[in-house]
């Protein structure tokens, strides 16, 4: 009877091992040949080093596949990196990877140099990285991940300052600081996840002289999902939403039968573990992460909670949806999703209870539900090793998205109140600003194309470097949408990207935020881009529908802004606008403001 990838990959965490891995490596590579599993998400991945790869390249392949990304790999031979990087006609261009690893040691760079004063070694290092990277980047568009060096200390129990260990340390900071506004380079953090499994336990001399690759068997698992969140970042496959249960999660006792007064939150144990979990929490939540409830309570008791405990850090205004009711969670979710507007499958779910996750996982499998530990004290560093949010970057949006959505619910609740949509619209005072985008918009516009499904109409996804060379090219245009009410500044929610074809533009992408949707902020994007074509003596714009699973929302928009179809196929429309019929027009609900 054959395994399936779920329990090749199970098997393979329980065994531990590089053996282990490397099995599971070889039959998750055989089943997607033989066509047994469908690659949904598909990564051409290269890993270069200064050593050995192969125990590296099965950890990886195994962790990105527990993840449903199937890797198609590309390991350079041993200590080959700089060779491979420098030769234009090398294997690893050949291959045009996605995504390129280059993992260093200390000894490959610092160690060849004749010098004796540690400032000009750091120097020696950083040019040497900064070298390589120029010249990747002259050869090839992959996204380039280079690693800090681990700066363990040598002599742990002396007491004279370890000089390598300050250097490398030394070296680690102006790397970060060298590629912080690169868009085609990322730092991986390797001192910080060796630091965090333990130096001591990281490292291996028994695997660096067997097999020529410094790591232990117990660090790679780790090092693997790291390396696995960096592709993730890449694919846009970071969830958006955090809900969470209350009693045993957020406060240790059941606030129904406890009471106020006897559930356990507070400076101390019990009580101190849920404190912290709460912090962990509320860091995400400024990282951009939206909140939500989802309770078995009475409501009312659980809103005392948000509102009056001493000991809560997490308040109601940091939620953006509030379900606490008797139903069941998953018919919970089902409603919290509605009122984002954000697909399920972009929701992490935290509980206490093993049936209540269960249900979840039986219902709603496209929600990351995570397994809980029985000891609240884990929960904090549980939440902390998931990379369900790992991000590359925070945009303005991201640090604000708490408030966006709290102002969120406010709209909604004056939707109710009105008599019409266009009352309701006409209420709300907005101003949007359509502008051409600058440098310092492309961590937001290369976020919007990744992340946003339901108003795209063509889905397709950039990465920091696609859109600086967009902001370059004399034949692609960058707009991004603004727009703010009487509630708040929503940040920028749309983006089109067109490309000049000869006499006519293409739009070769157009999107809005799920958050704005229904409120028409999309008309005035679309009436900049006719307008400026107007101006420009462009005969005709084209547009396309790519259908997606979770775009059929915006299946008719080219159509209800007047576009022609021009072409209806299977998998595609696509659709045309002449010039000629344009006529600059007011919103009666909308402000626009060009820039």
């Amino acid at each position: 009877m054959k395994m399936s990838i779920k329990d090749i990959i199970k098997h393979a965490e329980q065994s531990g091992g590089w053996l282990a891995y490397r099995r599971a490596a070889q039959k998750i590579k055989a089943a997607l040949a033989g066509g047994e599993v469908v690659a949904d998400f598909k990564v051409k991945a290269a890993f270069l080093s200064s050593f050995t790869m192969e125990p590296i390249g099965d950890y990886a392949l195994t962790a990105a596949a527990s993840q449903g990304i199937w890797l198609d790999s590309y390991l350079a031979g041993y200590g080959q990196f700089q060779q491979e990087v420098l030769n234009p006609h090398s294997s690893l261009y050949a291959f045009e990877p996605e995504i390129t690893f280059l993992f260093m040691e200390w000894e490959s760079l610092a160690a060849k140099t004749n010098l004796t004063n540690t400032n000009q070694i750091a120097d020696e290092v950083i040019r040497q990285i900064t070298s390589l990277a120029n010249t990747f980047k002259k050869q090839t568009p992959s996204l380039l991940i280079i690693n800090t060096l681990i700066a363990s200390p040598g002599w742990p129990l002396h007491i004279i300052p370890d000089e390598k260990t300050a250097l490398g340390r030394r070296v680690n900071r102006r790397l970060v600081e060298k590629f912080a506004e690169d868009p085609h380079i990322q730092i991986f953090d390797l001192d910080s996840l060796a630091a965090y499994h333990g130096y001591r336990r990281s490292l291996s001399p028994q695997m660096l002289h067997m097999a020529r690759n410094p790591f232990s068997e117990t660090f790679m698992p780790l090092l693997a999902q790291k390396i696995t969140s960096h592709i993730k970042a890449l694919k846009g496959m970071v969830r958006k939403c955090l809900v969470l249960d209350c009693d045993n999660t957020l406060w240790g006792g059941i606030i129904g039968e406890d009471g106020f007064d006897d559930i356990q939150l507070g400076p101390d144990s019990p009580g101190r573990e849920f404190v912290d979990f709460q912090h962990a929490i509320l860091e995400l939540y400024h990282q951009g992460v939206v909140l939500a409830l989802n309770s078995k309570n009475n409501h009312h008791d659980v809103i005392e909670v948000l509102h009056k405990h001493p000991h809560m850090v997490l308040r109601e205004k940091h939620f953006a949806a509030l379900e606490i009711n008797w139903q069941d969670k998953p018919s919970n979710m089902r409603l919290i999703a509605q009122t984002l507007n954000i697909a399920t499958d972009s929701f992490v779910f935290l509980d206490d209870n093993p049936a209540e996750r269960a249900m979840m996982r039986q219902m709603l499998p496209e929600i990351c539900t995570i397994e809980m530990p029985e000891n609240p004290a884990l929960y904090a560093r549980t939440l902390r090793e998931t990379n369900e949010f790992a991000k590359t970057f925070l945009t303005p949006e991201d640090r604000q998205r708490g408030q966006i959505y709290a102002a969120q619910r406010q709209r909604e609740q004056l939707k109710t109140s009105v008599g019409s949509l266009e009352e309701f619209l006409k209420s709300l005072e907005m101003v949007a600003t359509v502008r051409s985008a600058r440098s310092s918009d492309i961590k937001r516009v290369a976020q919007l194309t990744q992340r946003t499904n339901q108003f795209n109409l063509t889905t397709r996804r950039y990465c920091e470097a696609d859109i600086k060379a967009m902001l370059e090219a004399e034949d692609w245009y960058v707009y991004v949408l603004g727009l703010k009410d009487k509630f708040g500044d929503n940040g920028t929610v749309g983006v089109a990207l067109v490309n000049q074809v000869e006499n006519c533009r293409r739009i070769d992408t157009f999107l809005i935020s799920c958050r704005v949707i229904g409120r028409g902020a999309e008309d005035a994007l679309v009436h900049r881009i006719l307008q400026d074509a107007a101006k420009q003596n462009i005969t005709s714009i084209l547009a396309e529908y790519l259908p997606t699973a979770k775009n059929r929302l915006v299946a008719d928009f080219w159509e209800r802004m007047y576009f022609n179809l021009d072409e209806n196929l299977p998998n595609q429309t696509s659709w045309k606008y002449e010039i000629a019929k344009f006529h600059p027009h007011t919103f009666a609900y909308l402000k626009i403001i060009d820039e």
